[in-house]
């Protein structure tokens, strides 16, 4: 009963995998009254590559894809991959296509243009002048929207590397119809 016993250790194992688990859901974006949607915007370190995992929204759940993320010289270049992107019209709402949107902890958004689909998937890079800023894909009408639409496709969740330590802030902004 020390805790020196296989299971003893076996189960303590499973308790902290699981809250680890649960700990790391719960830091999720989400969708919120009044036509408002949480962002996580991380900030990301000098010099070094973080992959950030994008999942799915409600319309969207199995939709995926991940962003590598590197900032230098006060530029942060994104490496994205899409995969499993039903077409931007299937949402319900009137949006043709996907645009990519910067939201940084100030709530200040950035249009970062169109995702190339090819198919239900998508592979590009693009720059965001945000040192922390968490991402939005969304359907729109317009790919030169001022602001994202309640039509969320994909949204930016925590660096996939669980050991990392950065700061990541919840930042509520308000979506337009």
């Amino acid at each position: 009963m020390c805790g020196k016993s296989p299971v003893s250790r076996a189960m303590l194992a499973g308790l902290l995998a699981i809250a680890g688990l649960v700990a790391r859901t719960e830091a999720r974006a989400e969708r919120l009254p009044n036509n408002a949607w949480q962002v996580l915007a991380v900030g990301y370190p000098d010099d070094r590559e973080v992959a950030v995992v994008l999942g799915g929204a409600e319309k969207t759940l199995s939709a995926k894809g991940i962003c590598k993320v590197k900032w230098r010289d006060n530029t942060a270049t994104l490496a994205l991959e899409i995969k499993n992107l039903a077409a931007a019209s299937e949402l319900g709402g009137s949006g043709a296509q996907y645009v990519l949107w910067a939201v940084d902890s100030d709530k200040r958004v950035v249009n970062l243009g169109l995702v190339p689909a090819s198919g239900k998937n998508a592979k590009w890079k693009v720059q965001v002048p945000f040192r922390t800023f968490g991402l939005l894909i969304t359907a729109e009408k317009s790919p030169q929207a001022t602001a994202p639409s309640t039509d969320v496709a994909l949204e930016s969740r925590l660096p996939a590397n669980p050991d990392l330590v950065v700061p990541v802030f919840r930042v509520n902004l308000t979506l337009t119809q």
